[in-house]
This record gives C-alpha cells, sequence and structure tokens, in this order.
C-alpha cells in the first residue's frame, strides 16, 4: 500500500527556480544565481565561516541556497548585488600569509547593493 506525504509547506525545486553560475576570476570567487521570482529587498544573503547561503525573507527565512566556500576566501570583504534579477556575490580570495592568520568568524550578513 502506498502512502502520500502531506504537509502545509511549499515542496519547492530550487533547481527549477533559479540557475548558479560559481567561477573563479582573477582574485575572486563570483557566485552567480537567477532568481526572477524575487526582488532585492526578499533576499538575503549570510556568511559563516566557509558558508554562503541565499535566503529569502526575514530570520528565519527560507534558504533557497548553500554553498560551501574555498577555504582561502576572504568573507569580510564579500560584496552583492542584484541586478536585472541576477544576484552576484563577489568574494575575494586571501593570499598564502593571509590564510595562515585565518581564523573563524560570526555571521555576517551582506547589504544588497
Amino acid at each position: 500500500m502506498m502512502s502520500k506525504h502531506t504537509s502545509n509547506q511549499k515542496s519547492e525545486n530550487v533547481s527549477n527556480t533559479e540557475t548558479t553560475r560559481i567561477e573563479q576570476k582573477g582574485n575572486e570567487v563570483i557566485i552567480q544565481v537567477k532568481l526572477s521570482e524575487y526582488n532585492r529587498k526578499e533576499i538575503r544573503v549570510e556568511t559563516s565561516n566557509d558558508w554562503l547561503s541565499i535566503m529569502i525573507g526575514s530570520t528565519p527565512g527560507r534558504i533557497l541556497k548553500t554553498i560551501r566556500l574555498p577555504a582561502n576566501v576572504d568573507t569580510k570583504k564579500t560584496k552583492a548585488n542584484n541586478r536585472d534579477n541576477v544576484l552576484t556575490v563577489s568574494i575575494p580570495l586571501r593570499g598564502s600569509q593571509q590564510m595562515i592568520m585565518h581564523i573563524w568568524h560570526k555571521l555576517r550578513i551582506l547589504p544588497i547593493e
């Protein structure tokens, strides 16, 4: 006998709602996410340790995407903007000397330009 799962929460296949592109350009990691259904005020971007989270709404928001970042990124200098329904997050890479001094840092919410 088959059972059917029912829930009050809307099931969402994130891959159908957005497209993600991650690449290294020079000394930066660039993450681009197409978010055609959401405006800038609804989007929340957070960095914590070596993770980047993209959420919709205020805390606690609905998490759309969580991306593991390389260990050599400098999340303190991360920038985000949303133009033409594409969220672009730019994260500088640390040099080898900066990696020696790398320590875990607290949650940071990025302003979206």
